[in-house]
């Protein structure tokens, strides 16, 4: 069971990895922001109407996250609007398994295997190592909004972990979170575009922002799952491997160089998350 969890947390590190490329490609972000809550508002919607309310005690979970990734996708799109995605990505997720690790000792009481926190480890210092390249500098403008969406990722990231276990039904919290978080993110982003109709002017742009939003919100179903079996910072950790899939879908469809300081960072996640199976 636990080798067909990671195998989940991995799909949903390649779906993450590919939502941000679309994100990263186009040319109006907060536009596209508003098509991904298209899906997660409908398939929100279904899910609090089939499945069972989520447990009492996870309520408080559930309002936490919603603003939490609010408050994520906006630094995200605020980072980005400045800073070269090889740097960005790489900043925020390479810190957020660090903090997770952190934050599940401290607030979940998860202690870590020594191969596994190495693994942890490791896994954050090649994700890391992507941000950094010769001859470039951080810009000081977007490198904070970067940090911050690392500190939100990780934040989030225990929160939901606690959250689905308390719910009773994980997919039942995660879809009243999806809604909380996107009716009021669809509604900010139409006013900023000038209305609802103004989002469908253009329906095959549409259709694809939506699926775009499929994909973001299948990926994140898949970690909510795994956070029950596995330790948060382990399934957080496997989960920034979608680092090392953005590395590859640049090459592959970017054009971006595969160099060697970005093959060792791949060595070394790699490395990070065979030790934390183990």
């Amino acid at each position: 069971m636990a080798s067909f969890v990671v195998l989940l947390v991995l799909v949903s590190a390649l779906m993450h990895a590919s939502w941000n490329a679309f994100l990263h490609l186009s040319g109006d972000r907060v536009w596209l922001l508003g098509m991904f809550s298209v899906p997660y508002v409908l398939v929100g919607a279904v899910g609090v109407c089939v499945l069972p309310l989520p447990a009492a005690a996870s309520w408080p979970y559930i309002a936490a996250s919603a603003l939490l990734e609010f408050a994520y996708c906006f630094a995200l799109i605020r980072a980005y609007r400045s800073g070269d995605f090889g740097q960005i990505y790489p900043i925020a997720r390479g810190l957020s398994p660090l903090l997770v690790f952190a934050g599940a000792l401290v607030f979940a009481h998860e202690e870590l295997h020594a191969f596994a926190a190495s693994g942890v480890v490791l896994v954050s210092l090649g994700i890391m190592s992507l941000a950094f390249r010769r001859g470039m500098r951080f810009s000081g403008e977007s490198v904070p909004w970067a940090l911050v969406t690392g500190v939100l990722i990780a934040t989030y990231s225990i929160v939901d972990g606690l959250g689905a276990r308390l719910a009773g039904n994980p997919l039942s919290y995660i879809m009243w979170v999806y809604l909380l978080w996107n009716v009021p993110q669809f509604v900010v982003v139409c006013k900023l575009r000038g209305g609802a109709a103004q989002m469908f002017v253009s329906k095959a742009n549409a259709v694809r922002g939506m699926l775009a939003g499929v994909l973001a919100l299948s990926a994140y179903c898949l970690v909510i799952e795994a956070f029950r079996y596995l330790p948060i910072a382990m399934v957080s950790a496997l989960r920034e491997m979608s680092s090392i899939f953005a590395v590859l879908i640049g090459w592959l469809f970017m054009r971006e160089k595969l160099t060697a300081r970005r093959m060792v960072a791949c060595v070394l996640v790699t490395c990070g998350a065979v030790l934390i199976r183990m």
